[in-house]
């Protein structure tokens, strides 16, 4: 748990869990991204998480700042410039948690464990 804002009015903290949502649906959004997959993958195979399923795909480590760093394992699309759409997930990303939460993100770093044609 993070801690947002501290004021005389209140505090307000973000789990990590609900930083791991909005990143995963946020993925999920982007351009050459055909889905999120399990940190722990069964039997080595790149398994699809469902849509309510991409928490899971996703790992957010705090800073001693209050910042984030931020870990994403996805499939992409067959064909495309993998460098370029890495850069925009990663730019989308930090845009969405920055703005939905209010933390600043360090890092976002991307795990391609499958190429695939979309369907």
């Amino acid at each position: 748990m993070g801690t947002v804002d501290d004021s005389p009015r209140g505090r307000i903290t973000i789990g990590d869990d609900v930083v791991a949502e909005i990143v995963g649906l946020t993925v999920l959004e982007c351009y050459g991204v055909v889905g999120v997959v399990a940190k722990r993958m069964a039997h080595g195979m790149a398994r699809l998480l469902r849509r309510d399923g991409t928490a899971a795909g996703v790992e957010v480590v705090r800073g001693t700042d209050g910042d984030v760093a931020i870990a994403v394992h996805v499939v992409m699309e067959n064909g495309l410039n993998l460098a370029e759409v890495t850069d925009s997930l990663r730019a989308r990303v930090s845009y969405e948690v920055e703005r939905q939460c209010g933390i600043r993100v360090s890092a976002v770093a991307v795990h391609i464990h499958d190429v695939r044609r979309e369907k």
